[in-house]
């Protein structure tokens, strides 16, 4: 493993990225950031949405912090859904956490979160927006996915920690063509129609947390 490695572990809300980038920064002895606490600590937000229960972050403010306190840093896991905070040059590589929609959704609506959260999370999943801008922001050569459906967490840090020692791992996931082959794509598109959430919906993945 290459002497400076600063990584950042990005994924949808609920696919469990702060226990997985716990554990790895633990294994490797490296510097936890949580990125979401230091934004507020730092009072770096504009204001919190309290329809969401979700702080908006001033991405400039948070871009001129993060580019200094990066520095300081020689190894590092970042923790944080928003990507576009640090400077490319200081992030080496950038692993997406990936999980079933349908098992996003059910983590929200466990955790208590508003119903409109936990879809909109959901379908974000669905549609790879956070992939699409860890892509987008740091190019295909730095950026690794993991799936972690039904997977332990055990399973799941092996899989980061292979990646960062440069011995593969990650593939592609696409949710979309999952969902469409499984006859439960309608499901989640619709489902923000609805008032209340089917009784059966998180029968759909019963099997695993």
């Amino acid at each position: 493993m290459s002497k400076t490695l600063r990584v950042l572990i990005t994924g949808t809300p609920s696919v469990g990225k702060t226990t997985i980038a716990k554990e790895v920064a633990k294994i490797l002895d490296y510097h936890y950031v949580d990125v979401a606490k230091t934004i507020i600590e730092k009072q770096m937000y504009v204001e919190v949405d309290g329809e969401r229960g979700s702080f908006i972050v001033n991405v400039e403010k948070a871009r001129r912090f993060f580019s200094s306190f990066l520095k300081k840093l020689s190894n590092a896991i970042l923790d944080t859904h928003i990507v576009e905070l640090f400077p490319r040059r200081l992030i080496d590589k950038v692993i997406v956490l990936r999980a079933h929609p349908l098992l996003i959704l059910k983590r929200g609506m466990e955790r208590g979160w508003p119903l409109k959260k936990s879809l909109e999370n959901a379908q974000a999943e669905l549609l790879g927006v956070c992939l699409f801008d860890a892509l987008s922001f740091y190019g295909r050569e730095k950026v690794w996915q993991v799936n972690c459906t039904c997977r332990s967490i055990e399973q799941v840090v092996s899989e980061v920690l292979d990646i960062l020692e440069g011995k593969g791992g990650g593939r592609d996931i696409d949710w979309l063509e999952e969902l469409e082959r499984d006859g439960r794509l309608d499901l989640l598109l619709e489902l923000e129609k609805a008032c209340d959430l089917p009784e059966n919906l998180f029968e759909l993945l019963r099997y695993c947390r």
